[in-house]
């Protein structure tokens, strides 16, 4: 559990509301969720007085004396010691106030009787995400797909960027609103003297619909008119409130309120009269609405909290899936739960069945297009990978050319697919992959291999995990009967690595993590020599003393980065590799590729060590992004004893440090001992494989991951050891 965290519960009644915890609420809504509006605990206060009749429990977990997290949870269980949080229908994000990574054991225990399950409804992963908990099995299920617009920039920027159906459509209705007599006029209402009145004309206008005959309009006849009333009412007393409304003359055509603070507007209502449905004033009301707000907010951001149709989502520059997140005090009750909600449908007491897959990929408005080669993509795709390219080389497009034209290309049975996940136009997402046999038969796998130290897809940096859906049910469906799918190297810590995990288990697979390799690296915080006294004695008296040994015998060593000099200096190169211990390129045309590409990029530093006019020691530097990757060093084996490698090393790191100023000098890919001598710090890189369960090799694969990682755990009970390397099979 966390250390120090103390859980208490307190029973609120309708009147109380938050009473005393109302402090301590707001001030983690504004530390933790940015203070949003429809947390903020003017609007919580207002649930609780109108739509909890039979109270609520708060609970408050405090870490010496301080609230560190906040939550409703309805008063009885469920049945078999279910529980769940608050939710009435008039809020779309539950009130909860839960940092990422806390750890939610100590309530379960909190909670009266045996609590085996606790469901969190309605978490907006943007305002604390709850899919990913610490040491409690987890499962989450979609509930509705909400958007936002980014009020970045200008509105005539937004709008260009708009679907040019939306364009034409909104042209047309407006044309016919503005041939009707009387003129369109725009209202926005925020004096708290007069907001209850356009409350109020709001309430007759969804009344008037069909919404009022069934009888779930807003009216001072159920507890929704007065909910809405002291909403409206305390927010515009803090200048926070607005009601936007569309007239025709003197006729009241649409309405729309909202919450505005700190940059957030947040929508609550909208409604429109029925008989004027041919003009379409809701969406009129909508753009003059979203008009206003890039005045009125500029920078800031419009939350929705709908469940959008693919109509409304042409509206959206962003959009997610708000989720249901059910926490579960042992791990065998998922399974358990599941299957008894498989046999007694409705015993939970959800409100809805789960969104499956199938709907979320058709109402994501996304598709996936397939190129065989980097210079086949357009230039949106390539725009993204050169972002992805400013924090790693090798996740840019000239990097995946020379691999795919030295490398792939000679490779017969595989074949190569650049997938394009675009979304009304915006490409979100380029994922490099590649067809081959692997041990399972048929995989897809990363366009990656023994050359690439990193490896992820590019994405912009607003995309979720069900965003990437759509392009992992594509990779499964074009995949041909693939049994897996393997991603690797990866950097376990990156946004990437967890998305790509999240949607391919999504996509109904298997999804598994494994080392791949351990990789040792150097934070830079001082010059050279400050750096050369932390090394050990052992190797600061090695440069010394071969350093004199080495020039005496007419040694010498230069640095080589692109010029007339490059093509001398690749054969040099060609010429201590083949004198080194290695063994020959398995593919000779890659290494040269790559050295011309970082030449002509500015990333070469290719150091040689000369002894009179023979090479004697080579290695190839890529310095780019702050960043010094060491990719590749050899040295003739004839001439070991004069240490040129180690020489070489100094002088690569010595500009690094100094002249270069990187921030950063990465050894890439192995914990060969002599790394530890130049670097400080380790990290692993892992790989992601995803086992397709409906094939027979698929399953094969996913039960002896499932025994491996079984033995694994296992073994890790009874040694302390290093955990060993975990390739997946």
């Amino acid at each position: 559990m966390n250390p120090g965290l103390d859980w208490q519960l307190h029973t609120l009644t309708p009147v109380q509301g938050l009473g005393p915890h109302r402090e301590a609420w707001d001030r983690l809504n504004g530390q933790l969720m940015g203070g949003h509006g429809m947390l903020d605990g003017l609007f919580v206060d207002a649930l609780l007085r109108h739509f909890a009749a039979q109270g609520v429990l708060l609970a408050i977990a405090s870490r010496e004396g301080e609230a560190v997290a906040m939550l409703l949870i309805n008063p009885q269980t469920r049945g078999l010691g279910v529980w769940s949080s608050f939710l009435p229908s008039q809020t779309q994000i539950g009130p909860s106030l839960i940092p990422a990574g806390l750890e939610l054991r100590g309530l379960l225990v909190a909670l009266p009787g045996y609590a085996s399950e606790l469901d969190l409804l309605c978490n907006d992963p943007h305002f604390g995400d709850l899919r990913e908990l610490p040491r409690l099995p987890v499962q989450s299920q979609p509930h509705a797909l909400t958007m936002s617009v980014s009020l970045k920039g200008s509105f005539d920027d937004y709008w260009a960027q708009r679907p040019r159906k939306l364009i034409q459509n909104m042209r047309r209705y407006l044309r016919r609103l503005q041939s009707e007599p009387g003129g369109e006029r725009l209202t926005v209402t925020s004096a708290p003297e007069s907001i209850e009145a356009a409350v109020q004309r709001y309430a007759g206008l969804e009344s008037s619909g069909w919404k009022g005959r069934e009888g779930t309009a807003v009216s001072s006849d159920n507890p929704q008119g007065p909910f809405y009333a002291e909403v409206m009412r305390e927010f515009a007393a803090r200048g926070e409130a607005l009601v936007y409304e569309l007239w025709l003359g003197e006729e009241l055509l649409a309405s729309r309120m909202l919450l505005l603070s700190g940059g957030m507007a947040v929508m609550l209502k909208t409604a429109f009269h029925e008989q004027f449905e041919r003009f379409a004033p809701g969406r009129i009301l909508l753009l003059r609405t979203l008009e206003d707000l890039f005045t009125r907010a500029p920078g800031g951001g419009v939350e929705f909290y709908t469940n959008a149709e693919s109509d409304l989502l042409a509206w959206s520059t962003s959009q997610r899936w708000i989720n249901h997140v059910s926490v579960y005090r042992h791990r065998g009750l998922p399974a358990l739960y599941g299957l008894l909600r498989r046999g007694s449908r409705g015993w939970h007491g959800r409100a809805s069945q789960p969104v499956d897959t199938d709907i979320m990929v058709s109402r994501s408005g996304a598709s996936v297009d397939t190129y065989v080669h980097v210079r086949e993509l357009p230039a949106d795709a390539l725009a993204l990978m050169h972002k992805a390219e400013q924090r790693h080389v090798e996740l840019g497009a000239d990097w995946y050319a020379n691999l795919i034209d030295t490398v792939y290309a000679s490779e017969p049975q595989a074949q190569v697919r650049i997938h394009v996940l675009r979304r009304q136009g915006r490409v979100l997402a380029v994922l490099p992959a590649v067809a081959q046999s692997g041990a399972l038969g048929r995989e897809i796998s990363a366009l990656s291999n023994f050359y690439t130290a990193i490896y992820a897809l590019a994405m912009e940096d607003d995309v979720e995990a069900e965003d990437l859906l759509p392009l992992t049910r594509a990779l499964r469906r074009t995949g041909g009967g693939a049994a897996a799918y393997r991603f690797s190297p990866m950097d376990p810590d990156s946004r990437e690595f967890a998305l790509l995990k999240r949607a391919l288990t999504l996509a109904g697979l298997s999804t598994h993590a494994y080392f791949s390799f351990g990789n040792w690296y150097e934070p830079v915080r001082q010059n050279w020599a400050d750096y050369l006294k932390g090394r050990s004695g052992q190797l600061r008296s090695t440069i010394k003393r071969m350093g004199k040994k080495f020039a005496s015998e007419g040694g010498r060593l230069e640095v080589v980065r692109d010029g007339d000099a490059l093509e001398g200096a690749l054969a040099a190169y060609r010429d201590v590799y083949a004198h080194s211990w290695k063994v020959p390129e398995p593919y000779p045309d890659f290494m040269p590729g790559l050295i011309r590409l970082c030449a002509r990029r500015g990333w070469l530093r290719l150091g040689l060590a000369w002894l009179h006019d023979k090479p004697v020691a080579a290695q190839i530097w890529i310095i780019a992004n702050g960043r010094a990757n060491i990719y590749k060093l050899a040295y003739d084996q004839a001439y070991k004893a004069l240490a040129p490698g180690t020489l070489l090393t100094a002088l690569l790191m010595e500009q690094a440090l100094d002249l270069e100023r990187v921030q950063e000098v990465d050894y890439l890919i192995g914990d060969a001992p002599y790394k530890a001598e130049w670097m400080s710090q380790r990290r692993e890189r892992l790989g992601l494989v995803a086992y397709d369960p409906l094939t027979l090799r698929g399953l094969v694969g996913l039960v002896r991951q499932t025994v491996g990682n079984a033995w694994r755990r296992l073994h890790a009970l009874r040694s302390t050891a290093h955990p060993n390397d975990n390739p997946a099979s």
